[in-house]
């Protein structure tokens, strides 16, 4: 399925630096779509990807849909 969210209905939150979403495919790449959205929607952006057993499986983005190091810290 897809789900998508209304930013309009969301409001104005400067605490929001950028979105999270998932890819069933197993490709964790950004899609055209992924990229127009990206540069809408804040700096940092994952994408988990099939069979989301991991980090191994979730990658990171820039605005641009630059890849970006994720580190996780406790």
């Amino acid at each position: 399925g897809f789900a998508s969210i209304r930013w309009v209905n969301v409001g104005f939150d400067k605490s929001i630096i950028g979105s999270v979403h998932s890819h069933p495919s197993g490709n964790a790449g950004p899609s055209r779509q992924d990229l127009l959205y990206f540069k809408k929607t804040g700096k940092i952006h994952l994408i988990a990807a099939h069979p989301y057993k991991g980090l191994g499986d979730v990658a990171c983005f820039d605005g641009d849909g630059n890849p970006l190091d994720l580190e996780v810290v406790d």
